[in-house]
C-alpha cells in the first residue's frame, strides 16, 4: 500500500518542472525545521554547548576571548547572535571569571557557564533556544547547498532525493538543533566547497571568494576546519582542464599556473586577513606569533593539540582501547541508516560504471577527512568528529537516480521505493531522540551500550525528560547520577546525587554505566540488569534494593 501511494506522489511530480520541484524541496525544509524546533524544547543541555553559549556572547560583548580558547572563535560568536537581543547578565565578578584567563585549565570554564545560567535562570530557555534556532539557520542553509550541488550534478531527481536524504538523517537532525560546533563545522566546509565548484564552472571572483571565507569561517569553528586548507586545493587541482577553459575575467594572465597561483595566495591571505580581524580586538597579553598568528588562537591551538596527543581511551563493542582506527567507521556503519549505506554502496557501483570526474571531486574531501580522523584522532568521542563527510555522501549517493536500471526495471525500481521507505521510517521512528539514533544492525537503541557510548547516544541531553517521568511517576528520593553539568542541581535540586550508594530510585546515565570516566567501572554491573524505564535511550531509571 504504502509503496503504490509513494508511487502516484512520484508521478504526480513534474521533474522537469521547476516550479513543482521547488515546491517539494521547500516542503522538505519546512519538515527538516518542523522536526528540528519541536525537538528543541525537550532536551537539556548538551556537556559542550553548556560553555559554547556564554563563550560566544561573551566574545561579542568583550571581546574578551578567554573562554574555551580550546577551539577558535567565530563558529561561537555565529551562534550566539541572538543573544545581543535578550542581552543577558554575564557575571564577569565571579571569581569563574578570573580564573578562566589561565591558559590550559578548561574547569572554570563550565564553573562560569554554572554562574552564567544561575545569573539568568528566568531566561535560560530563550536563551538556549534562540542559539539552537541559529544553528538551525545555518542548517537550512546546508540544506540548499546540498539540493543545488546535486541539482547541477544529476538533475532535479538527485537534488530531491540529496535533499530528503539531508532532511531526515538522524544525525543531521541530532546535531542541527544543538549550539555545538560540529555542526557548524560541517556548514562552512561544505559551503566552502560548493562556492570552488561553481568557481571551477563559470570563473567568477564571487565564487572564489565565498569559497575562500567559508574556509576561513571552519578554521575559526574549529581546528580541524584547517585540515580542509590543502584539500581545497586539490580539490582545484582536479578541475585543471575546466579551469583552463573557463578563463577567470579578472585574471590578465591566460597560463594555469597564473590561476593556481592566484586561487592559492588569495586563500591564505583571506584566511590570514579574517583570523587577525577577528582576534583584533581581543585583549591578550602576548604579541602575535610570527607577526600574523594571533596569540590566544595559537596557544588554544598548543592546548588542544597536547590535549589531542594525550588522548582519551574510546569505548567500542565493550571494549576500552587507546587506538581504534576502526571506531569512526564502526560509529558510521551502526549510527547511519542501513537503507542510506546500501543506496551509498549502489552510487559507487554507479560511479564505477560512469566515473565522472564531478562524482570523485564531491567524494573525495569526505574521503580524505574520514581517513584522517580515523587514523590521527586520538578523541573516541562520537560519530560528530566525522559529521562533516555526510553532506558530501549525501550528493554522492543522490547520482543513483541517474542509473538506467532505476527507471526501466521494475524489480529494481520496487527495491529502490522501499529503500527510501525505511530510509523514512527509521528517521521518524527515532523522533525526537535523533541523537540517540542507532540503526537495525545493532538493534536499535536498546542495545547502544554494548556498541558505543558517549555522544553517539549519551551527552546530557534528556534531564528534562527525566524531570517531566519523575513528576508523571511520583518518584520520591531519586539519585540521579547524571553526565551533564555544570547546570542541572538548578532544576532537579530534589535530587540527590550520591553515586557511592547504588540503592532505592536511581537515575544513571549511559556514559556513567558504561565506565568511560571510571576505569574501575563501578556501575557496569547495571547493564546486566533490566531499567524500570529509558528516558530518551540516555538515560536508565532502577529501582533497586
Amino acid at each position: 500500500m504504502l509503496k503504490k501511494h509513494f508511487n502516484v506522489i512520484m508521478k504526480r511530480i513534474d521533474f522537469e518542472n521547476e516550479k513543482q520541484v521547488k515546491i517539494v524541496a521547500g516542503l522538505l525544509v519546512v519538515f527538516f525545521v518542523f522536526c528540528a524546533t519541536t525537538s528543541i524544547a525537550i532536551k537539556s543541555l548538551t556537556v559542550d554547548e553548556s560553555v559554547y553559549i556564554p563563550a560566544g556572547y561573551s566574545y561579542l560583548k568583550t571581546a574578551d576571548y578567554r573562554l574555551n580558547p580550546e577551539h577558535p572563535v567565530f563558529g561561537k560568536m555565529v551562534l550566539a547572535l541572538p543573544l545581543l537581543f535578550l542581552n543577558p547578565e554575564l557575571p564577569l565578578e565571579k571569581p569563574t571569571w578570573i580564573e578562566s584567563a589561565k591558559m590550559g585549565n578548561n574547569i572554570p570554564n563550565y564553573g562560569f557557564a554554572a554562574d552564567f545560567y544561575a545569573a539568568n535562570l528566568d531566561n535560560f530557555f530563550p536563551i538556549v533556544f534562540s542559539a539552537r534556532l541559529m544553528q538551525i539557520f545555518l542548517g537550512v542553509f546546508l540544506g540548499v547547498l546540498v539540493f543545488s550541488w546535486s541539482k547541477k550534478l544529476f538533475g532535479n531527481k538527485a537534488a530531491l532525493l540529496a535533499l530528503f536524504f539531508y532532511a531526515l538523517s538522524p544525525n543531521i537532525l541530532a546535531h542541527s538543533r544543538i549550539a555545538a560546533l560540529d555542526f557548524t563545522l560541517t556548514v562552512f566546509v561544505f559551503a566552502a566547497f560548493y562556492f570552488a565548484f561553481l568557481f571551477t564552472r563559470n570563473g567568477k571572483f564571487l565564487n572564489l571568494f565565498l569559497s575562500a571565507f567559508f574556509l576561513s569561517a571552519a578554521s575559526l569553528t574549529k581546528f580541524s576546519g584547517l585540515f580542509f586548507v590543502p584539500v581545497l586545493f586539490l580539490f582545484y587541482a582536479l578541475y585543471f582542464k575546466r579551469l583552463k577553459k573557463n578563463k577567470p575575467k579578472f585574471l590578465k594572465k591566460k597560463n594555469l599556473l597564473s590561476y593556481y597561483a592566484f586561487i592559492f595566495a588569495f586563500i591564505i591571505l583571506l584566511l590570514v586577513f579574517f583570523v587577525n580581524a577577528i582576534y583584533a580586538f581581543d585583549n591578550y597579553n602576548k604579541p602575535n606569533y610570527y607577526g600574523i598568528i594571533p596569540a590566544r588562537m595559537y596557544d588554544g591551538y598548543k592546548f588542544i593539540s597536547s590535549w589531542v596527543q594525550n588522548g582519551r581511551q574510546g569505548y567500542l563493542l565493550g571494549k576500552f582501547g587507546d587506538f581504534i582506527p576502526e571506531y569512526f567507521l564502526a560509529a558510521f556503519i551502526l549510527k547511519t541508516p542501513v537503507a542510506f549505506i546500501l543506496l551509498l554502496s549502489f552510487s559507487v557501483y554507479v560511479f564505477a560504471k560512469k566515473r565522472k570526474l564531478d562524482s570523485f571531486a564531491v567524494l573525495l574531501p569526505a574521503l580524505l577527512f574520514f581517513v584522517a580522523i580515523s587514523f590521527f584522532s586520538r578523541f573516541y568521542l562520537g560519530l560528530r568528529y566525522v559529521l562533516p563527510v555526510y553532506p558530501f555522501l549525501f550528493v554522492f549517493a543522490s547520482q543513483c537516480t541517474c542509473f538506467p536500471a532505476i527507471k526501466k526495471n521494475k524489480k529494481a525500481k520496487a527495491v529502490f521505493v522501499l529503500l527510501i521507505l525505511w530510509f523514512f521510517f527509521s528517521s521518524v521512528s527515532i523522533y525526537p531522540n535523533y541523537l540517540a539514533y542507532f540503526n537495525e544492525l545493532c538493534g536499535g537503541p536498546s542495545n547502544a551500550p554494548y556498541y558505543l557510548t558517549d555522544s553517539n547516544i549519551d551527552w546530557g541531553q534528556d534531564l528534562f525528560q527525566l524531570m517531566a517521568f519523575v513528576k508523571q511517576n511520583n518518584i520520591k528520593n531519586l539519585n540521579l547520577i547524571y553526565f551533564g553539568w555544570p547546570y542541572h542541581a538548578m532544576f532537579f535540586p530534589e535530587a540527590r546525587y550520591d553515586p557511592e550508594h547504588i540503592d532505592g530510585n536511581i537515575a544513571v546515565s549511559i556514559v556513567k554505566i558504561t565506565g568511560i570516566f571510571d576505569k574501575d567501572n563501578k556501575l557496569r554491573w547495571l547493564l546486566g540488569i533490566k531499567p524500570k524505564a529509558k528516558i530518551g535511550w540516555s538515560i536508565y531509571y532502577y529501582e533497586l534494593k
